[in-house]
């Protein structure tokens, strides 16, 4: 089955410079509607309806930043329970060596040699910290381990923290497809946007081909070069 195509832009202008030539082509437009509809039958209602509505909806929809602030956000919102997870798992181990002294038989059940590799992983690291809760709350090691001083409640925050990792990198998964979502459909937006203007100015080539003035109303990119006499000259 064949992928879709990526959306991409139809324009080198940043959003707010497209948006805002839109506004000024747009008003130019209205006031010299009749001519272009004279000789374009197809910009008549509701072309104009559309373009203005293509306009309004692009810019209600939040910048790339934004999308990009909330997935920053909801990444260091993980990496704060990450380092909760990681600190809390030393706590263990710590305790651990106290209560069961030269005994790497208890260090390997209560995980410490996956820890490196899981420490900084977020699928890794939740699934270490439930298996550490399941084997320290078992009874000959729970009460060596509170003897110690460790806390009850510490050992059942191995499990609430597992989860809250587990909850916060869904949430930043989401955030990402989000901004991937905002991005493409903002794109699409303001390429109907940019259509709009290039169908006008390049509708307005022909019809204002003897009006000079109005022929550089209707200039796209600052790259045309505007005409400097009455009657200019017609694109090929």
């Amino acid at each position: 089955m064949k992928h879709p195509e990526e959306v991409k832009r139809l324009f080198s202008k940043t959003d707010e410079e497209v948006l805002q030539q839109s506004d000024v082509l747009f008003d130019s437009f209205l006031v010299n509607k009749s001519e272009f509809v004279e000789r374009f039958p197809h910009l008549d209602d509701p072309f104009a309806a559309e373009w203005a509505t293509a306009t309004t909806t692009a810019r209600a929809l939040p910048p790339d930043y934004a999308t990009v602030n909330e997935q920053a956000n909801e990444t260091q919102l993980l990496e704060t329970l990450m380092e909760q997870g990681r600190n809390l798992f030393q706590t263990v181990i710590v305790y651990a060596q106290l209560a069961f002294p030269n005994n790497p038989a208890v260090l390997r059940l209560f995980g410490q040699p996956q820890y490196d590799s899981a420490r900084t992983n977020q699928l890794k690291l939740p699934v270490l910290l439930r298996s550490t809760y399941t084997q320290v709350s078992k009874p000959e090691y729970k009460t060596a381990l509170l003897a110690k001083g460790l806390k009850d409640a510490e050992i059942t925050l191995l499990d609430s923290l597992a989860g809250a990792i587990v909850a916060q990198d869904i949430a930043q998964q989401n955030a990402k497809k989000a901004r991937s979502l905002s991005a493409n459909q903002r794109i699409v937006i303001m390429n109907s946007v940019w259509e709009k203007m290039a169908t006008v100015c390049q509708c307005a080539k022909l019809v204002f081909q003897n009006n000079a003035a109005k022929y550089n109303l209707f200039l796209l990119t600052e790259g045309e070069a505007p005409a400097t006499n009455d009657t200019p000259t017609q694109p090929a």
